[in-house]
């Protein structure tokens, strides 16, 4: 009996040793997940303040800092000449019937024949509903007070 007494102590020690390091194991993962969820708060604090230098800044940054508001007004440039682009590549006219290129000055479409002044009040009306927001360029809604992307307030 002494064989089967000893025998049920050890399963019993080996199952709580078990049992010890699987809850250590499940706090560990739970202390690490608290770590990542500060991680992700501290990297979010970092670019908003990131943001606010720049907007404080830009116009006299800290000189180990001016490289990289170089860079940021740089993407800015950058951006204000690609929406220039998306400017003059909107500003090109097409036939909503067969989708030929419209001259200004025409008077009719010279791919389907279609009067020009018929298609121009379409025309005007889907251009008046886009609307794209003063900071960021994302497309919103034609009566938006706030960006939804960047929560600037529009004029």
């Amino acid at each position: 009996m002494a064989f089967f007494d000893e025998l049920g102590k050890k399963i019993s020690v080996t199952g709580q040793n078990v049992m010890q390091k699987a809850k250590g194991m499940a706090d560990i993962t739970n202390l690490k997940s608290q770590i990542n969820e500060e991680q992700k708060k501290i990297d979010k604090y970092c670019q908003n303040l990131g943001h606010m230098y720049y907007e404080l800044k830009q116009n006299d940054p800290e000189p180990q800092l001016a490289e990289l508001v170089r860079m940021v007004q740089a993407s800015y440039q950058r951006i204000e000449a690609i929406r220039s682009e998306i400017e003059a590549i909107e500003s090109i006219k097409t036939c909503p019937r067969c989708g030929a290129v419209l001259e200004p000055g025409m008077a009719f479409c010279v791919g389907c024949g279609a009067k020009v002044e018929d298609m121009k009040e379409g025309m005007q009306a889907s251009q008046q509903q886009v609307r794209f927001c003063i900071k960021c360029g994302k497309q919103i809604p034609q009566g938006a007070v706030f960006c939804t992307k960047c929560g600037t307030k529009q004029e």
